[in-house]
């Protein structure tokens, strides 16, 4: 092919995805959301590690992507071994409900106990959704001590990388 009718069929085929792509989001069939790098994981368990270093506290903190599969661990020397799955689990549960565990940790503790029946549920405190434009792009697990300690830890997370957002 000569040079003409190549540069031809690629500026038909760019005007061809434009026009699919305009006619996509025009008529609401495709959105693009926020997505979680892992640079911005890194932001959350740096910010979250320092929050439980200066508390003398050894955890696990989890951050999962949107759809709940682990982006970034970082497990702290000296931390008991279930606190790894546990931490895990709190994101995952965070992100596939789309609220903070401790929602459920609450319910349970006011004695509605079926909601411990629901699948992929891990009922206590330190798992965080991550929003960012009211979009959850994922979540932050946390384990080691308490778990309102827990949540408190993965709120530094959180709250260090919306920070980093505003730059």
């Amino acid at each position: 092919m000569n040079k003409s009718i190549t540069k031809h069929i690629t500026t038909l085929t760019l005007s061809s995805l434009l026009f699919v792509s305009s006619a996509a989001f025009s008529n609401n069939l495709i959105q693009i959301t926020p997505e979680l790098t892992l640079q911005g994981a890194k932001v959350i368990a740096s910010a979250a590690t320092k929050k439980a270093q200066s508390e003398n506290w050894n955890v696990v903190i989890a951050i999962t992507d949107a759809a709940g599969y682990l982006k970034y661990l970082e497990r702290m020397e000296n931390v008991q071994l279930s606190a790894l799955e546990v931490a895990i689990e709190k994101a995952k549960t965070s992100v596939m409900y789309s609220r903070p565990t401790q929602a459920f940790e609450d319910r349970v503790r006011k004695g509605d106990i079926p909601v411990t029946m629901l699948p992929d549920l891990l009922p206590f405190s330190g798992g965080v959704p991550i929003r960012v434009d009211g979009k959850i792009i994922g979540a932050i697990g946390v384990s080691g001590v308490k778990s309102t300690q827990d949540a408190e830890i993965a709120q530094a997370g959180i709250d260090a990388l919306l920070e980093q957002l505003k730059k």
